[in-house]
């Protein structure tokens, strides 16, 4: 499936969630230490609940702090 993405109406709505939601690619022990606390109030909310709305959002921010704790402690 090949959606269309319209670029000018995600600018504002990506936007709009992140001034509501501290969400990005994890640079730093500032960014992780920020990703890893908004994942601790998405769990608190969502728990184990794969049909409430946030569900998708808590995977994304698990999979951003995973793929951080890997690049720091790659496997020897």
């Amino acid at each position: 499936m090949n959606a269309v993405i319209d670029l000018h109406q995600v600018v504002p709505a990506w936007l709009a969630l992140q001034s509501a939601v501290p969400l990005a690619h994890i640079e730093n022990d500032a960014d992780y230490a920020r990703t890893t606390a908004l994942l601790n109030a998405l769990l608190d909310t969502v728990r184990d609940d794969r049909t409430h709305p946030l569900y998708s959002l808590l995977t994304i921010v698990g999979d951003l702090i995973e793929t951080y704790e890997i690049e720091q402690k790659p496997l020897v």
